[in-house]
């Protein structure tokens, strides 16, 4: 999330998630409105700015502390080198990020190991690194990862993508007049797919609460 303007939006957006009951907030340094990393015309605000919001977030969380004790944690990103390729000031960005308070600091569009391994070196704070499954890109394996000095490992849409995948693969053969194997291939056999949507445990609930009183 950008927060939505200055550090008083920035403030409002995370006493918002916290109300909410999130344990935690993500504020970006993108332009509003803030688009996917991989979507084309990613654009980054002034260093200024990027590190105005990290300081309101800060500022917004430890003021809730103060309240009524509610904690945040507080995830910096910057997606500076999705935008203008610029390692120096990735870096720079999120130092200055890490002075403001962050608990973590995730750098966007990290490619490289020798650029992995310096900015998670390079900071005393938590990092995250995150991927997504494209042609031609070897995916970093959650162990090396935590090698190359990762506390984090973001894989956002994989989910999505496989959800999206199976839907299509489902809607095909309906189409078409295949069969479906039910034994876990193409579905789940139907005891699993009972559970998963919580027959079992409603049906449990309901002999555990007895029955109705004269």
């Amino acid at each position: 999330d950008g927060g939505y303007g200055g550090g008083l939006n920035v403030r409002r957006t995370v006493r918002g998630y916290a109300k909410a009951g999130f344990a935690g907030v993500c504020i970006e340094d993108q332009t509003f409105p803030k688009r996917c990393a991989y979507a084309k015309g990613c654009q980054v605000v002034t260093h200024d700015e990027a590190v105005e919001r990290i300081r309101a977030t800060v500022k917004a969380r430890d003021e809730l502390r103060g309240e009524d004790g509610t904690d945040l944690l507080v995830i910096a990103r910057t997606d500076v080198l999705r935008a203008t390729g610029d390692m120096a000031e990735c870096r720079r960005r999120c130092q200055a990020f890490v002075q403001e308070g962050a608990d973590v600091v995730y750098a966007e569009g990290l490619e490289g190991e020798a650029d992995m391994r310096a900015l998670a070196t390079l900071l005393p704070v938590p990092t995250m690194l995150a991927q997504v499954e494209r042609p031609g890109k070897a995916l970093v394996s959650v162990e090396e990862a935590g090698k190359r000095g990762f506390t984090l490992h973001l894989r956002g849409v994989t989910v999505l993508s496989a959800t999206i995948c199976a839907l299509q693969k489902t809607l095909a053969a309906m189409r078409s007049g295949d069969d479906l194997d039910a034994t876990g291939k193409d579905l789940l056999p139907f005891d699993q797919l009972y559970a998963a949507v919580g027959f079992n445990d409603a049906f449990a609930w309901e002999a555990a609460l007895g029955p109705a009183g004269p």
